[in-house]
């Protein structure tokens, strides 16, 4: 195995513990074995750079669930892949239409900036998501700026809800996601069709050498399912929805070491 790669948020970071130390102390180990590691997230770029410290023992960054790629060591965005102006119009008439609630980020790497419905909303998620990015969001006026935007995300009330709209859409690519802000509500996040975890994940490999069989991954969620579909040696921890589990191998809690119980069980520590 030359590469492991691992989802960030319930992971091997967690709201209330932050990082696991058992895992920071596993990556080491696994970086002087000469194994490529990587945190692939639904992050943006700041967002994540914002909770991993510079010297953090990674050597890439997929963030924004494919959208950019990220050399840890070098500090340079090597690949983003952006979903665009016209493919954005035709996802906000949509979402309006509907009364979902949605945001739209600008460019990588200022994804974290964003465009958001003005219309009055009684999604709590949306509300608390606004009010912690209050900073970098921007009320939607009556026309909308020419910008290439990374992503939209749409709040939605319910997981039916995403069913419905996932195939409405052609040559734009639709991600599940649960709200990293309350743990349960159910986002949706529109993107350029080549862009997912699992894709990002296939550049660095091209990057490296790296063949499939010699990737492992772990995960937690749905927006995880691309990556943890493209590889055999796919694990979810304990607390991921009974779905995942279902799936792929479990490990343990993401707040007992997740990850070195992974690299433990596939004896590369």
């Amino acid at each position: 195995m030359r590469l492991f790669a691992t989802d960030l948020d319930g992971t091997i970071f967690t709201r209330d513990a932050g990082f696991i130390q058992k895992d920071i102390d596993a990556l080491h180990i696994l970086g002087e074995k000469g194994v490529v590691r990587v945190i692939a997230t639904g992050r943006t770029f700041n967002s994540a750079t914002d909770i991993i410290p510079a010297d953090f023992p990674i050597d890439y960054l997929v963030f924004s669930s494919g959208a950019g790629v990220y050399d840890w060591r070098s500090k340079k965005i090597l690949q983003v892949k952006h979903l665009g102006t016209e493919r954005s119009k035709e996802i906000i008439p949509v979402l309006t239409d509907k009364n979902i609630n949605f945001t739209l980020h600008w460019p990588i790497p200022e994804n974290h900036c964003f465009y958001y419905s003005g219309a009055e909303s009684n999604h709590s998620d949306f509300k608390r998501y606004l009010s912690h990015y209050k900073q970098y969001a921007f009320s939607i006026q009556d026309t909308l700026p020419e910008k290439n935007y990374t992503q939209v995300l749409a709040f939605l009330p319910d997981a039916t809800a995403y069913e419905e709209l996932t195939g409405r859409f052609n040559e734009i690519k639709t991600v599940r996601a649960t709200s990293p802000i309350d743990g349960k509500s159910v986002w949706m996040e529109f993107f350029h069709s080549e862009v997912s975890k699992a894709e990002g994940l296939r550049f660095v490999c091209k990057l490296e050498k790296i063949e499939d069989d010699d990737v492992v991954v772990l995960g937690n969620d749905f927006n995880d399912l691309d990556m943890l579909k493209a590889y055999e040696a796919a694990y979810v921890v304990s607390e991921a929805p009974a779905e995942l589990r279902n799936q792929f191998l479990v490990a343990t809690s993401a707040y007992s070491g997740a990850l070195k119980y992974v690299a433990e069980k596939i004896s590369i520590l």
